[in-house]
C-alpha cells in the first residue's frame, strides 16, 4: 500500500511540475507560445455571461458555435450580454480594432482574471482557438465533477508555427457516416487542427455523389461485406455487394458548414489515375484492358487498376467529376492523388503508347506527369490548386502542385527546392493506422509501430533548406487509413492520444517541445477524453 501511495504521489508531483500553476494546473495541448500564471481563479457558474464585441456579418456564427460548445463542455447555459452590463462575471470575446501583428491571423491573447476573462484576436479563427484553450484550462475541475468550475488566472499569448495543420480520414476502405465525420472534426478542432483531408475515393469504394456519373455511387460505393482485412478473399461470382455507403451532396454541404463553424477547411481527395477499381467496376471502358474489375474487397499488391491515360474520355470523366467537386467545396485545394499508380498496363496499351509518342514524352513516368498536369491546369479554371502525393516528385518534375509527402523528408526537400508547396505526413511518424504499442497487446492494425513518443518526435521542417525554401513548407498532418479500422470506436482508439502529439508538433514552437512535459499533460487529456465518451488509448 505504501508503494502504491508513493507512486501516486510521484505521478501527481510530476503533473504539477509541468503545469503553469501549482495549485490549479494548466494542461494545454498544444503548448502555448507564452503562458504566465497569475494568482487566483475565475469561477464559471450559472451567472456567467458570454460577451462578443466587434463581430460583423458572418462573424456572428462564432457566437453561436462558442455558445453551443460552452454548454456541451461545461454543462452550463451561459447568459448573453456585453461588457457594459452591470454583471461582473463575464467572458469577453473581442476582435481587435487594430491588428496585433504579433499573433497573426490565427493567434490570440487570453487573460483570465478573478472577475472576467478576455479573449482577443485579429480574426474569428483566433477567437475560436482562444476558446479551445479556455476549455482545456477547465479540464481538471471537470474531472473532479465539481459543481463550480474554476479556471486558473493566467495571461497567454499564442499563435501557430505552421499554417497547415491537418487530420486525414480514409472513408473508402471502410465507410464512416456523417455523424462520425462531425465527431472527428470536433476532435480536430479541439486541438487547433485546421484542415480535414477527406479521402473520398479509392479501390474499395467511391464515397461522393456525382450527378453526371450516378453509377459511381449506385455501383462503385458497394462491395461484398468483409470484416477482417487480413483474411479477405476475392469477390466470388454472384456475391452480393452489401457493404458501403456514400455522401450525398447535401450531406457534404452539411459537413462543410459544420467544419467551417470550427474553422476547418476540407481537402477532398479524388484519386487519379490509380486506386480506381471502384471506377472501373462501374465504367470498364476507362481501363486499358478488358479485365473484369470489381470494387476491391481487401489487400492486393501490386494493384492492377489504372485509368487509361491515352483515352480522351478518361480526361473528360475526371474533369466532369472535378467540376462538381470544385463547385461543392469552397476551399482553395483539391487533392488529386497520384500515388501508387503502377503503369504496367500503360506499357502494353496502344492508346497510352500513342499518347507518349504524340506528346513527345520519354516514358510512362512522364505520361503520368502529363496527365496530372492536365488536371492541375483544369482546376485553375475554378481557382483551385491541386495537391498530389509525393510519388509525383522527381529531380525534373514539371508539376507546380502542392505536394503531400508520405515517403520522408528527402522527397519533401526535393519538392521545396523545386518551389512546390509541401505538406508532410511521413509514414515514420504520422500514420496513425500503425500500431501504437506492442502488437501482441493491441488490436489488429497495419504493420508498423508509432508510439506516442515517436509521433511527438515529428519535425515538419526538414533540415538543409534555405530561408526562401522553408517558406514552401506549409505544415503537416496525421493520416488515418482504414484497412483495419471499421468502427468509429476503433478510429478514435487509433487517433487518440497521438493526435495530441501531432497538434503540438505543428502548432507549438519547436523550442518548447519536451516529451516528458507533454506526456504529463497528455495524461490529463486521456482522462478527460475517456470521461467524455471517446475511446482513447491509455
Amino acid at each position: 500500500m505504501r508503494h502504491i501511495r508513493t507512486l501516486i504521489l510521484i505521478s501527481l508531483c510530476a503533473l504539477l511540475a509541468c503545469s503553469c500553476h501549482k495549485s490549479n494546473p494548466i494542461v494545454i495541448i498544444p503548448e502555448p507560445v507564452e503562458c504566465t500564471p497569475k494568482h487566483g481563479s475565475f469561477t464559471l457558474n450559472d451567472e456567467t455571461f458570454l460577451c462578443f464585441e466587434n463581430l460583423k456579418g458572418d462573424d456572428t456564427e462564432l457566437a453561436k458555435t462558442i455558445n453551443d460548445m460552452f454548454r456541451s463542455t461545461f454543462g452550463i447555459k451561459p447568459n448573453l450580454g456585453d461588457k457594459s452590463s452591470s454583471h461582473r462575471n463575464y467572458i469577453l470575446f473581442e476582435l481587435n480594432g487594430k491588428e496585433d501583428k504579433n499573433i497573426g491571423n490565427e493567434g490570440y491573447t487570453l487573460t483570465v482574471k478573478r472577475g472576467h476573462i478576455l479573449v482577443k484576436a485579429n480574426t474569428t479563427a483566433g477567437l475560436f482557438y482562444g476558446f479551445q484553450t479556455l476549455r482545456q484550462m477547465a479540464y481538471p475541475d471537470q474531472l473532479a465533477d465539481s459543481k463550480k468550475i474554476t479556471i486558473p488566472c493566467a495571461k497567454i499569448k499564442d499563435y501557430p508555427r505552421f499554417a497547415y495543420r491537418g487530420g486525414h480520414l480514409d472513408v473508402s476502405r471502410h465507410f464512416f457516416d456523417v455523424k462520425f465525420v462531425k465527431r472527428y472534426i470536433d476532435l480536430l478542432a479541439s486541438y487547433k487542427i485546421n484542415k480535414f483531408h477527406w479521402h473520398l475515393t479509392d479501390d474499395h469504394g467511391w464515397r461522393i455523389q456525382i450527378d453526371k456519373y450516378p453509377g459511381l455511387t449506385s455501383i462503385g460505393a458497394w462491395r461484398p461485406a468483409r470484416n477482417s482485412w487480413d483474411t479477405l478473399h476475392p469477390v466470388l461470382p454472384g456475391e452480393p455487394a452489401t457493404y458501403g455507403g456514400y455522401y450525398t451532396k447535401e450531406q457534404v454541404r452539411e459537413v462543410i458548414r459544420y467544419a467551417a463553424a470550427r474553422h476547418i477547411d476540407i481537402i477532398p481527395e479524388i484519386e487519379i489515375p490509380g486506386h480506381c477499381s471502384a471506377i472501373l467496376a462501374t465504367y470498364p471502358q476507362y481501363a486499358c484492358d478488358d479485365y473484369p474489375y470489381t470494387v476491391a474487397v481487401g489487400p492486393y499488391w501490386p494493384p492492377k487498376a489504372i485509368m487509361c491515360a491515352g483515352n480522351d474520355d478518361v480526361l473528360t470523366f475526371y474533369k466532369d467529376v472535378l467540376k462538381e467537386v470544385a463547385e461543392l467545396f469552397p476551399y482553395p485545394y483539391i487533392h488529386i492523388g497520384g500515388d501508387e499508380a503502377f503503369n504496367d498496363n500503360w506499357q502494353v496499351c496502344p492508346k497510352c503508347q500513342q499518347r507518349i509518342a504524340d506528346k513527345h514524352l520519354a516514358d510512362e513516368t512522364e505520361l503520368q506527369q502529363w496527365m496530372m498536369n492536365e488536371i492541375e491546369q483544369y482546376l485553375k479554371k475554378y481557382d483551385k490548386k491541386a495537391i498530389m502525393w509525393d510519388d509525383i516528385v522527381s529531380d525534373d518534375m514539371k508539376n507546380k502542385c502542392a505536394v503531400m509527402c508520405w515517403q520522408g523528408l528527402d522527397v519533401a526537400k526535393t519538392a521545396a527546392k523545386h518551389g512546390n508547396e509541401v505538406i508532410l505526413c511521413p509514414t515514420s511518424h504520422c500514420y496513425f493506422n500503425y500500431y501504437q504499442n506492442d502488437p501482441e497487446k493491441e488490436p489488429l492494425a497495419m504493420t508498423g509501430l508509432i508510439t506516442l513518443e515517436k509521433a511527438y518526435e515529428f519535425e515538419p521542417m526538414p533540415e538543409g533548406l534555405s530561408q526562401d525554401q522553408e517558406k514552401f513548407i506549409l505544415g503537416g498532418q496525421c493520416n488515418l487509413w482504414s484497412e483495419f479500422i471499421n468502427t468509429p470506436e476503433q478510429a478514435e482508439y487509433m487517433l487518440l492520444p497521438r493526435l495530441c502529439a501531432l497538434a503540438e508538433c505543428v502548432w507549438s514552437p519547436a523550442s518548447k517541445k519536451d516529451f516528458k512535459n507533454f506526456s504529463n499533460r497528455v495524461s490529463y487529456h486521456q482522462q478527460f477524453l475517456t470521461k467524455t465518451g471517446y475511446n482513447c488509448h491509455k
